[in-house]
């Protein structure tokens, strides 16, 4: 079998639930919300304990979590332990690796070379145990995945997408690599939507759904429309939670979830939150990124206190070499993209940016930002275990699984659901 162990997920759901709520005011708003007593939610002996640690080295560690030996405070040591005993998943078994040949992973970058091969060879042995007659790839793209299951398992594969540019590179892609001309991949222009006639008609018990990092609201689309058509087996990767916020009842959409009296309703910052992951960062990675938090943190503290601007504007992507110039630089030019006239010299905004008061100021939200991003991880998998228990509603047998190594892959945690 490949189940390593069955999880009381109702017990381990209300365990997280009960452990968030205290925190609400943490993981519920960005920092910068509480503009200019940004930390006031967070416990302030924390804050200051994690302030005075200022090696790269050791804020990297704490980034990922890895506290032993940095922290002295029982309170907060206890936050982390915590934190890592509810967030322990079983780890997808090991298996024989899948072959291969110089054409598979043609033109496929990296990433998802990595996670094909974690995942097509439990998809193969999987299907062969329930007797899968084909899968569907839900929003497959052009196909790399699906031709992949063909190719090498000789799988039956129907891959949906509503992009036809993309599906008409995979077939072309397919006609150069296709290893079984009578077992070719069948591409569908199909709206994977729970309400979707021609969706929901391509969905019979014999069959498999396949979400590789089905993106927001569609993960939802693939559990409901499989569930409700009696699908025998789904295997789901969520991702971009913070989609979610665009509708009503993508979350805690088990029952069991809804009687829940400390139930977790997560706003858009915390959905956002919980999408986030613990990526590779090295030490230039790791400076670029403060350096942008310095200069962010200071342009909001700059028109909440100067420009009279007490709502958190958005300001979009900017080029990295901005942050290359000084403060006033980058403020003059932020100011003139949301047509805000300055009033201000570039050498006056440099000394207000300068000020140590504010300089300290950034470095404490950073430290309290540590406490927050380690909230991320527990918020997604609440996310996704009301999900294995709503498919236990529905008479499935779940699994959630850590399939991908998190600093390769960050949203590394695969619904496996049978119906019983």
């Amino acid at each position: 079998m490949l189940y390593p162990y069955m999880m009381d997920y109702r017990k381990r759901l209300q365990e997280i639930a009960e452990f968030l709520q205290p925190y609400q005011k943490i993981w519920q708003n960005e920092i910068m919300l509480t503009y200019p007593t940004p930390t006031i939610h967070f416990p302030q002996d924390w804050v200051a304990e994690l302030s005075n640690i200022k090696e790269t080295s050791d804020v990297l560690r704490l980034e990922k979590k890895d506290v032993d030996g940095l922290i002295h405070l029982p309170e907060l040591k206890e936050f982390y332990r915590r934190i890592k005993q509810l967030s322990v998943l079983p780890a997808l078994p090991e298996l024989p690796p899948m072959p291969e040949n110089s054409f598979t992973f043609l033109y496929v970058i990296p990433k998802k070379q990595y996670e094909i091969r974690r995942l097509a060879p439990f998809v193969n042995q999987f299907s062969q145990e329930h007797q899968v007659e084909a899968i569907i790839d839900i929003g497959g793209g052009i196909g790399i995945l699906a031709q992949t299951l063909s190719n090498q398992y000789n799988l039956k594969v129907i891959s949906l997408d509503m992009d036809p540019v993309l599906q008409e590179t995979g077939r072309k892609r397919h006609e150069k690599n296709c290893r079984h001309p009578d077992n070719k991949v069948n591409y569908q222009l199909v709206k994977v939507e729970e309400s979707e006639p021609k969706f929901r008609a391509l969905l019979k018990p014999n069959l498999m759904t396949l979400g590789l990092h089905a993106c927001g609201k569609l993960s939802l689309d693939q559990i409901f429309a499989s569930s409700k058509n009696e699908v025998k087996n789904i295997i789901n990767f969520g991702c971009c939670y913070y989609k979610l916020s665009q509708y009503e009842g993508t979350q805690n959409i088990s029952s069991f979830a809804q009687s829940l009296p400390s139930k977790v309703e997560q706003s858009p910052y915390a959905l956002t939150l919980a999408t986030r992951g613990h990526h590779k960062i090295d030490v230039e990675d790791y400076l670029y990124k403060v350096k942008v938090k310095y200069y962010r943190y200071a342009m909001h503290f700059l028109l909440f206190d100067e420009y009279q601007l007490p709502d958190v504007l958005t300001l979009g992507n900017t080029h990295h070499r901005l942050y290359e110039e000084s403060f006033g630089t980058y403020a003059l030019e932020q100011l003139k993209r949301i047509n805000v006239t300055p009033k201000h010299t570039k050498e006056e905004l440099d000394q207000y940016f300068a000020q140590s008061e504010r300089q300290n100021l950034i470095w404490e939200m950073l430290a309290a930002g540590l406490i927050r991003n380690a909230l991320g991880r527990l918020l997604e998998i609440y996310l996704l275990m009301d999900r294995a228990i709503y498919l236990e509603e529905q008479g499935y047998k779940s699994e959630l699984m850590e399939f991908f190594d998190e600093q390769k892959s960050p949203r590394n945690v695969g619904l496996v659901a049978t119906k019983n």
